[in-house]
């Protein structure tokens, strides 16, 4: 239950972890447990699931300590684990803040483009589990290093963004907090995410992003499938959060010459936090990344993930 901001601190507790050699003390550390397995944090793991042989990379900071968060990154589509490794630099994010960060990898569809399944029209035949996949992973990597089951989040790019939306709607259990980036809903997926549990979002969209469109594409004009504009997602999560009016913030580009601004969409009383950066001009980024915006938006989540961990989730 959210408590409308109020700091609370929570019982912090820890999962036993088994692995080959027997049981593990609980005084192990994330990270000496990487080093006992003898991850190669530069590479790709293996998580057997629904038959398949899937793919992740992760990261865990040297001085992480047992009952760290968990924040799981999604590439977007025809992307790579690996590419949004690198674009996002989450790893130094994760170092900076204090928690353990994976970079699960989609699946082929039938074209060989790399995706996850939110259920884009083109994917209709596509019958991999991606949900499935997501939370049992999370749970894994949960018990296997010591981390926390009640502070796991979410962010991802375009469709990686889409599925952050997904995993709010159906699993807020396991995904206490999504940060979506250039992401939007299906029409589809709102009328399936009929749960009550408020879950704190922070979404940064584009106003001329010519992919995930600002105003949405209802009549599905673009193949993808009905989907819903970037405000009236707002607005669902305004509702759902139950926060009462958004303000907005201004930030001025100190380049004067770039015609790009940033509003910050926020409410002062909500069950849950939601924060909106509308990148008035901005396209299909990762704000700061891959467009050289004033705004860096892996700090600003990562940053917003460590307020959600103080509080109760």
């Amino acid at each position: 239950m959210y408590h409308h901001w109020h700091r609370t601190m929570g019982m912090m507790w820890l999962i036993g972890v088994l692995c080959a050699c027997g049981l593990l003390p609980p005084t192990q550390t994330p990270h000496a447990i990487l080093q006992h397995q003898g991850i190669d944090p530069m590479h790709y793991q293996i998580f057997a699931h629904g038959g398949l042989q899937r793919e992740y990379l992760i990261h865990i900071p040297d001085a992480l300590t047992a009952d760290a968060p968990l924040v799981f990154v999604l590439h977007g589509f025809t992307d790579d684990a690996m590419s949004i490794r690198t674009t996002t630099q989450m790893d130094a994010v994760a170092d900076r803040y204090g928690f353990a960060v994976v970079y699960p990898r989609g699946t082929l569809d039938r074209n060989g483009r790399r995706f996850w399944q939110v259920g884009y029209d083109f994917h209709a035949s596509e019958t991999v589990d991606d949900v499935g996949f997501l939370v049992a992973l999370a749970q894994h990597l949960q018990q296997t290093y010591h981390l926390s089951a009640t502070r796991t989040f979410m962010t991802g790019m375009s469709n990686g963004g889409d599925m952050s939306f997904v995993m709010a709607c159906r699993h807020p259990d396991i995904f206490r907090a999504v940060a979506p980036v250039v992401g939007t809903m299906l029409h589809s997926g709102r009328d399936a995410c009929t749960a009550s549990t408020p879950v704190p979002v922070l979404a940064f969209n584009g106003t001329a992003d010519s992919t995930t469109l600002y105003a949405g594409d209802m009549d599905n004009r673009d193949g993808w499938g009905a989907y819903l504009g970037t405000d009236d997602v707002i607005e669902f999560w305004r509702v759902r959060n139950g926060c009462g009016r958004l303000t907005m913030t201004p930030l001025a580009h100190p380049n004067a010459a770039d015609p790009r601004h940033v509003e910050v969409y926020t409410a002062d009383t909500c069950q849950a936090p939601l924060v909106f950066y509308k990148i008035v001009g901005g396209g299909h980024d990762w704000t700061g990344r891959t467009d050289s915006l004033f705004i860096d938006a892996s700090d600003v989540i990562g940053r917003f993930f460590v307020g959600i961990m103080n509080y109760e989730l």
